[in-house]
């Protein structure tokens, strides 16, 4: 029997996430499988000490001093990945796939396994991030003996199947993420970006005018306790675009309507069979497409008067899930069919 071990962030991140999701997938599966929750340091302290990283800043005496800190450490956890039939790298797209940032090559060789990518969608459908990373000489796919996609739509959608690869979408389901009656009517505005900062005025400006009780995201939160503030909202403001959008899964799951200003931002869950990079797109009901203050104002004061704080969480939720099933439920069977070439 197969066992996998998962390569992973600590904290409520979407490799985290994901990898947790997948773990829930295998054990369905009943296949073997281990977290280990701080091996994406582990991967990028297995740099060579020549090779200077191209996409963060630390030192060389800093690199150095890590190397030595986690000696031991780092030892014992090869150790352990030699237990296993295969290796999954739960990270985010592009970082997954920039040179000198983790050391897959140098895993393979010391580890001798198969190591396979999981992220939020293939390169081949994002042409901004191909772009900057072609440039940078950086990889593609093919850096990974396999890989595993949470979406088929990033910038672009992916139209044909591909050799070892396979979409399975995003496992919320063991999570404990469902619709629930909303004791108020609350909007959450997502964390602040760069570049973004007029899109974040404009939305506390009519939420305040509105009178609507708003929880904005700043600072930093454990899993649990963002979780919570999802399961109270009725409403989630993107902040930005999103490559696929974690918070957005989770919101809809918790049966909050997503308001976005651009029906491009939340790239990965447009419905449109031939999505355009940066183009308007197609999204469902329980998404709310704005485009000017006067437009966002007359959305949610029709919203407020409609809203039904048990049924209207339900509607959202029954959105959700029948337009975009594996980005809740996870896709059992596409994991399967790949992971069965592996098996022999």
């Amino acid at each position: 029997m197969l066992k996998v071990a998962i390569l992973s962030r600590p904290n409520g991140c979407f490799p985290n996430v994901i990898s947790i999701g997948l773990a829930d997938l295998l054990y369905q599966l009943e296949i073997s499988s281990e977290i280990f929750y701080d091996a994406i340091p582990f991967l990028m302290r297995m740099l060579p000490m020549n090779e200077k990283p191209a996409h963060w800043s630390n030192s060389l005496h800093y690199r150095i001093y890590n190397k030595l800190r986690y000696y031991q450490r780092d030892k014992r956890l090869l150790k352990k990945l030699a237990d296993f039939d295969l290796i999954v790298v739960s990270e985010c797209l592009p970082n997954s796939l920039w040179n000198n940032y983790l050391a897959i090559e140098q895993l393979r060789k010391k580890s001798n396994k198969k190591i396979g990518s999981y992220n939020d969608g293939s390169i081949d459908v994002a042409p901004g991030h191909r772009q900057r990373l072609m440039s940078m000489s950086d990889k593609g796919d093919e850096r990974y003996d396999f890989n595993l996609f949470v979406s088929e739509v990033i910038e672009e959608r992916l139209q044909h199947k591909i050799r070892n690869r396979a979409v399975i979408g995003l496992n919320l389901e063991h999570a404990g993420l469902g619709p629930i009656p909303k004791e108020e009517f609350i909007a959450i505005v997502d964390f602040a970006q760069q570049g973004f900062e007029s899109y974040k005025d404009q939305q506390l400006n009519v939420l305040k005018g509105l009178g609507i009780k708003t929880i904005v995201l700043e600072g930093t939160y454990e899993l649990d306790e963002i979780r919570r503030l999802y399961k109270k909202a009725a409403i989630f403001f993107l902040g930005s675009t999103e490559t696929f959008g974690l918070p957005i899964a989770e919101c809809l799951a918790c049966g909050a309507y997503v308001f976005t200003p651009d029906s491009s931002w939340p790239m990965a869950w447009r419905l449109d069979e031939h999505p355009v990079s940066g183009g308007p797109g197609i999204l469902p009901e329980c998404f709310k497409v704005y485009n000017s203050e006067s437009e966002l104002r007359e959305k949610l004061t029709e919203l407020i008067k409609t809203y039904d704080s048990k049924k209207t969480p339900l509607k959202v939720f029954d959105t959700f899930l029948h337009n975009y099933p594996k980005f809740y439920c996870g896709d059992k069977k596409a994991l399967e069919e790949l992971l069965n070439k592996f098996s022999s």
